[in-house]
């Protein structure tokens, strides 16, 4: 059958802006937002190509990063998602005019004809693919332990392709962009059960955001955000163009090819990362909090005063033990080390519980012994939501991407 992309464009434009971000500051400095001017797009003739131009300024000079979203309903859900771009799009440029973006509409969404779209320029300071990665060569690794729970046995060799995985857990000042860029109000963002999930619930921020107590909201840039679902996790991913990690990815990234207790060894330390009663200075009374994401970095650091032993990843990678707990996107099965695939495994294709999703690598408020690198976790993919809020205010995530 002939693909055809036809459209009759109405235009909108958005912007959003976000300033520099100091890891270890509690303030962001907003700086002023980019604004984005003469936004004009044609479909090509003959094609389901679509050639959106535009202008871009921005008061302090900064490098600046365009995205393209669009509405198939005239404006009332940003349901299109542009991925077959090319242009000035997803990469931090200079402001100025005649900036261009290609869209093919019909790569996207082959055989689809709308009446009316809306399309949506995003433009933000600095990166919205945010997040520096590193590498993790393919190749075989241990996974699971004969030490561990009967869910994490047996130990098994599995064998991955190479990724790239966020350094650090996603932040407060990373997700903020996505909320910023009507990240809530884009269908195209989530999945089915996710969009099901935050449209019925009428969410628009993550349930603690922000609140003071817990590190969470833009009033903490560096740390990481908290009190996340699996579905805004998901949501956020594809966001930046990512996604989230399967279980065997995380765990690589955690422990190496030496089969590690923990992402610098062996043995627990206090001054290599955040669980409870490990004496971080986030410890007020009896109470646990989340700290700066990279803390751990070796550095004495002044305010409060506290001597970090710096501890990445064989990879590279920090607070793969304590600080947040993470999603990943393999459902759980108690039984499925015993049955799974030695290459690439993405997990069973529905849990032994149903809709549990897996979580690693335990929090600021878990013990020594579940921050171990394979250690699992299950929760309910709308928690903390669907549970008792305050028990899963500690869950977050990170990304992965494929090498391209």
């Amino acid at each position: 059958m002939k693909q055809r992309a036809s459209f009759a464009w109405l235009l909108v434009s958005a912007v959003i802006g976000t300033g520099a971000m100091e890891v270890a500051s509690p303030r962001l400095a907003l700086g002023e937002a980019p604004i984005v001017t003469n936004v004009v797009a044609e479909q090509l003739p003959g094609t389901g190509m679509v050639r959106v131009t535009f202008d871009v300024s921005d008061a302090e000079g900064d490098q600046v990063t365009a995205r393209l979203t669009a509405s198939s309903n005239g404006g009332s859900s940003f349901d299109l998602l542009a991925t077959s771009v090319s242009g000035d799009v997803m990469t931090p440029m200079s402001p100025g005019l005649g900036k261009q973006i290609i869209w093919n509409a019909a790569a996207d969404y082959p055989g689809r004809y709308w009446g009316q779209v809306v399309a949506k320029i995003i433009c933000s300071d600095g990166a919205l693919t945010a997040g520096e990665m590193v590498l993790v060569p393919a190749g075989p690794f241990t996974m699971g332990s004969n030490s561990g729970s009967s869910a994490e046995q047996p130990e098994h060799t599995v064998t991955l392709d190479a990724y790239y995985i966020d350094k650090y857990e996603v932040t407060n000042a990373e997700y903020q962009q996505f909320i910023d860029a009507g990240g809530y109000s884009t269908a195209a963002f989530w999945s089915t059960s996710g969009w099901a999930a935050c449209s019925s619930g009428n969410w628009t921020k993550p349930y603690y955001y922000p609140s003071n107590d817990y590190h969470t909201g833009p009033a903490f840039p560096g740390y990481p955000v908290l009190s996340i679902t699996y579905y805004e996790a998901e949501a956020y991913a594809t966001f930046v163009g990512k996604r989230l990690p399967t279980e065997a990815e995380w765990e690589k990234a955690a422990r190496g090819t030496d089969g590690r207790t923990y992402p610098w060894g062996a043995s627990v330390d206090v001054g290599r990362a955040n669980y409870a009663s490990s004496g971080d200075p986030f410890e007020i009374g009896n109470y646990s909090y989340s700290s700066p994401v990279g803390f751990y970095d070796g550095r004495l650091h002044p305010f409060p005063p506290f001597q970090t032993v710096n501890s990445p990843s064989p990879f590279g990678t920090y607070d793969q033990a304590g600080n947040a707990g993470e999603w990943v996107r393999d459902w759980y099965s108690s039984t499925y080390y015993a049955s799974s695939p030695s290459v690439n495994p993405e997990g069973p294709a529905e849990g032994t519980y149903p809709f549990y999703r897996v979580v690693r690598g335990g929090s600021y408020v878990s013990g020594p012994n579940s921050i171990k690198t394979y250690q699992r976790s299950v929760m309910r993919p709308g928690a903390p939501r669907e549970d008792t809020p305050y028990n899963y205010i500690w869950i977050g995530f990170r990304c992965v991407s494929p090498v391209r």
